[in-house]
């Protein structure tokens, strides 16, 4: 099967992880993969696992450059002439969806559904239906809310997103403190900030712990003057961009991930989840879209409503105070996740999909 991946490849966020992770889960299957998107920092290795790659950017140069674009991209439906065509970001689904009819009216187009701002859902619904899109959800979450949105349910399936592969195992480094980290983009809907508040107030309560902040973004700069002016800057460590997920890991005790996603905001169980559980490391989190499929509360972490840092914290403690068990529900956590994201499972649920 020939399929056509399109998306932004800019940086290093969940969509670009997970777009490359699907890339070489169905490459190694056999599968002839294109990647149709800008150039980032993943493309050498997508390249490496079998992706053949064009240079496709939908997001730049504005109304101008998206037409381009789509010129561009009717040229390679033309000349590769795919059987799927799986876009991983909602802007580009109308252009590719319009190429498709134009130059490769035989293929499929599916959209992957990866969290829309609540506003866009209704009319996303409504105009991917009359393109003939399908859509592919991130979790059983995401599935069910376009569906009550109005778009088909005979259209629309879900799958999680394909698993890191670890380049070793990270075995805890011994220290006298319990080291917490956050594993995100760097804005205001991850609200990191929100996690420093909840810091300052375990450092005032006494608890060893340290925290370390992995991510790039816009916020950066203010999340540091918040450490200085929460007085906590000397037991925060700002990491940046991290890639050697084995390193973060062997460091990190517990995940902890505090959203501002509320209602129908945001979609899916984050690429962060789905790292802790693979490296059993036990999640604290606000509850957001699909999280609670993995984070089950009180079994393999704690998931707790947006908003009740009180109950947040107090789940942090008793993580921190039991090494026992952060044991138990990392490896719950590690169980849980295996069997819902396997290559084995992801590939199956893809191909299910690709069937609809």
């Amino acid at each position: 099967m020939k399929i056509v991946l399109t998306t932004s490849m800019a940086g290093l966020g969940g969509t670009e992880h997970a777009t490359f992770r699907l890339g070489r889960l169905l490459a190694a299957r056999g599968h002839d993969v294109i990647l149709a998107s800008s150039d980032g920092p993943l493309l050498e290795e997508a390249r490496q696992a079998g992706m053949r790659w064009y240079a496709i950017d939908f997001y730049r140069g504005g109304m101008a450059g998206y037409l381009k674009s789509m010129a561009a991209y009717i040229k390679m439906l033309k000349k590769e002439r795919p059987d799927i065509i799986h876009c991983q970001m909602a802007r580009i689904v109308p252009a590719c969806a319009v190429a498709a009819k134009l130059a490769a009216p035989a293929a499929k187009v599916f959209y992957h559904a990866r969290g829309l701002d609540p506003e866009t859902y209704p009319k996303i619904a409504k105009l991917f239906d009359k393109l003939g899109v399908y859509i592919i959800g991130n979790c059983r979450h995401e599935q069910q809310k376009l569906i009550r949105y109005g778009f088909p349910a005979l259209r629309i399936t879900y799958t999680y997103n394909a698993l890191h592969k670890p380049d070793g195992i990270a075995r805890k480094t011994p220290k006298d403190y319990v080291m917490l980290g956050t594993l995100s983009r760097l804005d205001n809907v991850r609200a990191v900030h929100l996690m420093l508040d909840i810091f300052k107030k375990l450092d005032d309560a006494g608890l060893p712990v340290r925290l370390n902040i992995a991510g790039l973004g816009e916020e950066m700069d203010n999340l540091k003057a918040q450490a200085q002016r929460l007085g906590i800057a000397g037991k925060v460590a700002f990491l940046g961009g991290v890639r050697d997920l084995t390193a973060y890991f062997s460091e990190v005790d517990i995940l902890v991930n505090t959203p501002h996603c509320i209602g129908d905001h945001g979609a899916g169980v984050g690429n962060n989840i789905l790292e802790a559980g693979l490296y059993d490391t036990p999640v604290v989190t606000y509850d957001m879209a699909g999280i609670s499929e993995m984070v089950v509360n009180g079994e393999t972490g704690f998931c707790i409503p947006f908003g009740d840092d009180a109950q947040f914290a107090a789940a942090v403690t008793r993580l921190v105070q039991s090494p026992e068990l952060r044991r138990q529900m990392g490896e719950a956590l590690h169980r849980h996740v295996a069997a819902l994201c396997a290559d084995d499972e992801i590939y199956r649920t893809t191909m299910a999909a690709y069937a609809m």
